[in-house]
């Protein structure tokens, strides 16, 4: 008896959560305090009856990094005790680190748009998904009459299968895709290719890829070496807005931020109250979606009926209309044994950038 009431002596063993990847920024930045924030509400709820510690790990994986240093990352927070991990954002990353996460039996939340991000470990909170992405697009263009379209599909995890699901879905509305151009996430020339499609006269260009191509400013310049402006939409290659507005000028794409969801200005206005500045380059999407992240870990833990990797399985698994602060006002969160894709109603939408500013374009609309 008296031995274990000296291992019940003093405060307990913090809950240890891994963020690994790009989408960090170090202890002392935004995306870390909304992080942070998350927590520290469900710890004033009463959700959490112990402190919660952070252990941040740079993924510096693909495409510019190593699938090696994805995996590398993922095992180092396994060793220094998470039960749980944020990160692998992107589609490539998430296919190298789905099968640790199943084999290591610790959850992977993940921003990846891939169906291929599966198994009993593997959760997913997408920040777009390459089927809904392609289905969005293929509807907008419908209900705007663009029967003639031109696609620039781009080689990478997320490019084909995009046009998979893109070919489908015009095929389905009878759409015809009039020229294709597949590229490479570094095209030698660019403009060549862009002229090519626009010789098909569409009525309609569409994007599928990982965006980088829209990041780093190319397709704004080789539309504009074109005087080309036809009307165009792409993925959520779209939320690489944050790179900035005008590189994305006259694009409609894929978005996740809302300004009609109540429950987004109560964020905006809660974190402004605690760090009286704005989340990182406010309003997009990103600052939402990992508040969300975070919420959706600390729900888990609540859940979860023992504090390990097969525990915070369980309780995310028990996650039940959890209202979303990413994507429209109807949508929710919720999980269940292999069901994993964690968003539920319109947590995809239509964003447009004009004169360099976010403009919500509108939820989905089924199209005749």
């Amino acid at each position: 008896m008296a031995d274990s009431a000296i291992g019940w002596a003093g405060s307990p063993d913090p809950i240890k959560i891994g963020w690994l990847g790009s989408a960090l920024d170090g202890p002392e930045g935004g995306y870390n305090k909304i992080h942070r924030m998350a927590f520290d509400e469900a710890l004033e709820e009463g959700l959490l009856d112990r402190p919660v510690e952070f252990v941040l790990h740079a993924e510096n994986g693909l495409p510019r990094g190593s699938a090696r240093n994805t995996a590398d990352g993922f095992k180092y927070l396994v060793d220094q005790g998470c039960i749980g991990i944020a990160g692998a954002y992107s589609s490539d990353n998430a296919i190298v680190a789905a099968p640790l996460a199943n084999e290591l039996k610790i959850p992977l939340i993940s921003w990846a748009g891939t169906e291929r991000l599966a198994g009993d470990y593997c959760f997913r909170l997408g920040n777009g998904d390459c089927g809904g992405d392609a289905a969005l697009c293929v509807s907008w263009l419908a209900r705007n009459g663009y029967n003639r379209v031109a696609v620039l599909s781009e080689v990478s995890p997320n490019g084909e299968e995009y046009f998979r699901f893109f070919r489908q879905e015009c095929r389905r509305h009878n759409l015809k895709i009039v020229a294709l151009e597949t590229v490479s996430q570094n095209p030698a020339n660019l403009t060549e290719n862009l002229d090519n499609l626009r010789q098909s006269n569409p009525d309609a260009l569409c994007y599928m890829g990982y965006g980088m191509l829209a990041a780093q400013g190319f397709l704004r310049k080789a539309l504009d070496e074109l005087a080309w402006d036809p009307p165009r939409i792409m993925g959520t290659a779209f939320m690489f807005y944050l790179m900035g507005f005008d590189k994305f000028e006259g694009w409609v794409g894929i978005d996740q931020f809302d300004p009609n969801n109540p429950l987004t200005e109560g964020f905006h206005q809660r974190y402004v109250e605690r760090h009286q500045a704005n989340p990182p380059m406010w309003p997009n999407a990103i600052p939402v979606l990992a508040y969300d992240t975070a919420r959706v870990l600390a729900e888990g833990l609540f859940r979860a009926p023992s504090l390990s990797g097969p525990g915070l399985k369980d309780g995310l698994e028990k996650i039940r209309f959890m209202p979303s602060t990413t994507g429209g006002p109807r949508t929710h969160i919720a999980a269940a044994p292999y069901e994993h894709g964690m968003f539920r109603g319109d947590w995809l939408l239509y964003g447009r950038v004009r004169n360099a500013k976010l403009e919500f374009e509108g939820l989905f609309e089924p199209s005749e």
